[in-house]
């Protein structure tokens, strides 16, 4: 079976599984569950333990568990906003994976509530580049070849926050032409972007 807050794809078995342990749960811990996630997801991954031990404490959930069920609240509530999703479909679709109606109608709300945000979240993390910090340039003339080459020395700051350093040799008559290209997938990156803002 298809499901399209899963991008009209099958359910992966793990989260078959997790939908099982969510309904040990009440619908009212679920939705403070939920509000945590949501605000794990817009603030990169930070997560309140403490509270998450404290709302799984009476479902008698362990640790494993718990953050089991976190996984798949975050699967589905990125999944959701990602694939654009309504809160209707998304509430019937988990009640036909076998998640009870009044979980089903507690995540959609959190959907309904928190997709704006989410959705703009994801666009953003969607569209994240390393980033170019210096550039060094060198030509040297190649008596083999006679021709001058152009030796370019990049710095790059990684999403992980590491340095790289890369190095480019390239013929000066065909630099004109590198760039003449790297502008063309400029120019089709920010049409990309303006539909995607749109």
């Amino acid at each position: 079976m298809k499901f399209r807050f899963l991008g009209d794809g099958d359910c992966p078995d793990w989260l078959l599984a997790q939908i099982i342990t969510m309904s040990r749960m009440t619908s009212i811990k679920m939705k403070l569950l939920g509000a945590l996630v949501v605000k794990s997801i817009l603030s990169n991954g930070e997560i309140d333990e403490d509270k998450i031990k404290k709302l799984t404490q009476d479902a008698k959930l362990d640790w494993d568990d718990a953050m089991s069920i976190i996984s798949a609240l975050e699967m589905i509530i990125t999944s959701s906003a990602r694939y654009e999703v309504n809160a209707d479909d998304l509430s019937s679709e988990l009640q036909q994976l076998g998640l009870p109606k009044e979980h089903s109608i507690v995540i959609g709300r959190l959907h309904t509530d928190n997709y704006n945000q989410i959705h703009d979240h994801l666009l953003v993390q969607s569209l994240r580049l390393n980033a170019l910090t210096s550039i060094d340039i060198e030509t040297k003339k190649d008596e083999t070849k006679n021709s001058v080459m152009v030796t370019m020395r990049l710095k790059i700051k990684k999403l992980d926050g590491d340095d790289e350093k890369v190095s480019i040799n390239i013929p000066k008559d065909k630099l004109a032409v590198l760039i003449e290209e790297m502008k063309k997938v400029r120019g089709i990156m920010e049409e990309m972007c303006s539909i995607k803002t749109m």
